[in-house]
C-alpha cells in the first residue's frame, strides 16, 4: 500500500478559515486544511456542511421529465388507475420499491409491486414483468433504479397499452427509451443541479413533487406537512450507503436527515433488521453498508428479493420471521463467498498469465450468479486490479464487474462493446452478458483496454492521508468537530491523519490476526488498534513507526476514551 499525503492546500485560505470559525477557543488548524482540500473557504459554506437543512435540497421539478411524470400520476389518481412499481433486486431498488410503495399507500393510489428474479428475468425490465402488468390490468408501470436502456421492453409495454415512467440514475446511451417520462439527472439535457443520486432517490424526487402537486390541487394528503423523506428517509439513506454514490450535496443532506430517523425512529422492517445486532451500534454509513445492506441483498443473490420487499415495508404478517430468513441468506452468501473466493484465487496463483495480467477476468459455469460481485470485490484485495467474473445462466455468460479506485470501468466495457450482448453500471461496477464463444475476444479486448489505458498510480492501492496530526491536539473538542462533519462516504471520506515518530509502549496480538499497540509522542498516549495487520507487525523492524489512523471515540462500561483505528504503519525514517 502507497501513503498519499495530501498536497497542502493555500496557506491564507486556511489561516482565513480558522480565523473565522474560531469562538473562544481555536478552530484545529487540521480540520480548516481537510475543509479546505474539500472546497469549503469560508464560513458560510462551512456552516452548510456542518448544518446540513433540507433547504438546500433542489427543486425536484427541475429535473427533466418531472412534470410530465407528476401529470401522469395525477390522472392516474383521479381515473383510479393501478399502478405497477417494478425494482431492481439490490438494495437501491428494493429499498426504492419499498419507499415508493408505502408513499403511494399513503396518498391513496392502488398499485402493485414486482421485482424480477435475478436467474430467470436477469437484470433490468424484464419482458415477464410488463406482461404481469398487462395481465393484471396495471395501465401505468414505474420502474426504479432500473430501466434507462430498456428500449426494446419500453417500446413493447407502450404496444401492450401500458405506460411507464423511468426513475434511474445510471448513465444512459446516446438515445432514451420511449417512456412516457424518463427521470434520471444523468441525462444529458437534464440541467438538474446534482447528478448523483441513487434509484432511490431519483424515486423520492418523484414522491416530493407528486406531493408538492397534490397539495396545491387540494387533493388529500395524510396530513399537512406531510413529507415522503421525513417519514422514509432512512430507506433513502440506506440506499446512499450501499449505493456508494458521492455523500456530497443533496446526497449529504438526505443521509444526514435519514441517520437521524434511523437513530431515532426507524421504519418497522428497519428495526427488525437492526434488532439482529447483538452489540449495539451507532449507526453510521459503514454499519448500513456492512450490516443492514448484505442482509437485504442476500434476499434476491439466493433467493428472491421479494422478501427483502416485505420487510423494508413492515409487513406484520411474518415480519419476524421473513427477517430472520434474510439473515439465513446472508450466512449462506458468506459460505459461498468463501469457497468461490478461495477456488479463484488459486486458479489466479497456478496459471502465469493470469499473474501477470494487467486485468482479471475468470469464467466458471458453477459459480453462483448472486455472489460473483462480491468475489470479484474480494479479488482485489489480493490481485489490485480491474475485475470480472463469470458464471452460466441461460445458455449465457453473464457476470460482474469491479474496479480500482480511479479507474473508469464503464469507459474500459464501451470499447468492448462489440463483444458484448448486454451490460449497464458505474464507472466502478457493471453487469455483463456475452456469448460463450465471445469469451475469449472480450477477455483479450477488455485486458487490451485496461493495459493501455490504467495510470501507474492506479495499479497500486493508494492509502490518502490528508495532513499531519500531533497527538497534543487529539482531545474531544477536536472528535465533536470531526464528528460533525459525518456521514463519511465517497468523497467526504473519513479523514485519514498520519503522525509521525511514534513510540511503542505495549504491543499485544488479538486472535492471531489484529494487533493492539499503546502509542505516545511528547507525553500524550493512545491505544491503537489495527484489524488484519498482525503479520506486518511481526515483520517490522523494531523502532520508532509512523501510523496512518481514524481517530474514533470508544464507549465501554460508561466511560469514553479516543482510540485510533490504525489504517496501516511503516518504520519512521
Amino acid at each position: 500500500m502507497k501513503w498519499k499525503l495530501r498536497p497542502c492546500a493555500d496557506k491564507d485560505r486556511i489561516a482565513q478559515l480558522v480565523e473565522d470559525l474560531s469562538t473562544s477557543q481555536a478552530f484545529p488548524k487540521a480540520l480548516a486544511e481537510i475543509l479546505v482540500q474539500r472546497g469549503i473557504e469560508t464560513k458560510e459554506e462551512a456552516k452548510v456542511y456542518f448544518v446540513p437543512d433540507t433547504v438546500h435540497l433542489h427543486d425536484p421539478f427541475l429535473m427533466k421529465d418531472m412534470r410530465k411524470a407528476v401529470d401522469r400520476l395525477i390522472g392516474a389518481f383521479h381515473n383510479q388507475e393501478t399502478l405497477l412499481l417494478y425494482g431492481d433486486y439490490d438494495v437501491d431498488g428494493t429499498t426504492a420499491v419499498a419507499l415508493m410503495g408505502q408513499v403511494m399507500t399513503d396518498l391513496g393510489f392502488s398499485y402493485e409491486y414486482y421485482i424480477p428474479d435475478r436467474y430467470k428475468e436477469g437484470y433490468g425490465v424484464s419482458y415477464q414483468g410488463v406482461d404481469y402488468a398487462k395481465n393484471q390490468g396495471h395501465s401505468l408501470m414505474i420502474t426504479l433504479d432500473c430501466g434507462i436502456k430498456a428500449f426494446d421492453i419500453v417500446r413493447y409495454a407502450n404496444l401492450q397499452g401500458v405506460d411507464v415512467i423511468i426513475c434511474d440514475h445510471h448513465n444512459p446511451g446516446e438515445k432514451l427509451p420511449a417512456a412516457h417520462a424518463v427521470l434520471d439527472p444523468k441525462r444529458v439535457d437534464d440541467s438538474y443541479p446534482f447528478k448523483e443520486l441513487t434509484g432511490c432517490g431519483v424515486g423520492i424526487k418523484l414522491a416530493q413533487a407528486l406531493v408538492q402537486d397534490m397539495k396545491n390541487q387540494g387533493l388529500p394528503l395524510p396530513y399537512e406537512d406531510y413529507d415522503p423523506l421525513l417519514v422514509y428517509g432512512d430507506l433513502l439513506a440506506l440506499s446512499i450507503a450501499c449505493d456508494l454514490v458521492p455523500i456530497v450535496d443533496e446526497n449529504r443532506i438526505l443521509t444526514h436527515l435519514g441517520l437521524q430517523k434511523l437513530q431515532t425512529d426507524p421504519n418497522k422492517g428497519i428495526r427488525v433488521l437492526m434488532d439482529q445486532d447483538a452489540h449495539g451500534r451507532n449507526w453510521d454509513i459503514s454499519d448500513l453498508v456492512f450490516f443492514l445492506g448484505p442482509r437485504i441483498n442476500a434476499a434476491g443473490r439466493l433467493e428472491h428479493a421479494h422478501a427483502a420487499v416485505e420487510v423494508l415495508m413492515g409487513k406484520e404478517e411474518n415480519l419476524f420471521d421473513l427477517a430472520a430468513a434474510l439473515q439465513s441468506s446472508n450466512d449462506a452468501r458468506k459460505d459461498l463467498d468463501r469457497q468461490m473466493t478461495e477456488e479463484a484465487l488459486v486458479a489466479i496463483a497456478e496459471n502465469p498469465a493470469s499473474l501477470a495480467a494487467a486485468t482479471t477476468v475468470m469464467f466458471q459455469p458453477e459459480w453462483h450468479k448472486g455472489v460473483i460481485g462480491i468475489v470479484a470485490s474480494r479479488l482485489i484485495e489480493s490481485y489490485y486490479r480491474p475485475t470480472i467474473l463469470l458464471t452460466e445462466s441461460d445458455g449465457k455468460l453473464v457476470g460482474s464487474a469491479r474496479s480500482v479506485a480511479g479507474y473508469d470501468l464503464y469507459q474500459a466495457l464501451s470499447q468492448c462493446d462489440e463483444h458484448i450482448l448486454q451490460w449497464g453500471g458505474h464507472k466502478y461496477a457493471a453487469g455483463l452478458t456475452i456469448e460463450h464463444e465471445a469469451f475469449e475476444a472480450f477477455k483479450s479486448r477488455f485486458e487490451e483496454v485496461v493495459e493501455q489505458s490504467i495510470l501507474p498510480e492506479q495499479k497500486v492501492p493508494i492509502l490518502g492521508i490528508e495532513t499531519i496530526l500531533e497527538f497534543d491536539k487529539l482531545d474531544a473538542r477536536f472528535m465533536r468537530l470531526l464528528g460533525r462533519m459525518a456521514p463519511f462516504g465517497p468523497e467526504n471520506r473519513r479523514p485519514v491523519f498520519m503522525t509521525q515518530q511514534v513510540n511503542i509502549q505495549d504491543a499485544r496480538i488479538l486472535k492471531e490476526k489484529h494487533v493492539r499497540l499503546r502509542v505516545e509522542k511528547n507525553g500524550c498516549s493512545f491505544q491503537a488498534i489495527g484489524f488484519n495487520l498482525a503479520q506486518k507487525w511481526f515483520s517490522l523492524p523494531k523502532g520508532n513507526i509512523d501510523i496512518a489512523y481514524q481517530p474514533v471515540i470508544n464507549e465501554w462500561n460508561g466511560r469514553r476514551s479516543i482510540d485510533l483505528r490504525l489504517k496501516d504503519f511503516k518504520l519512521s525514517l
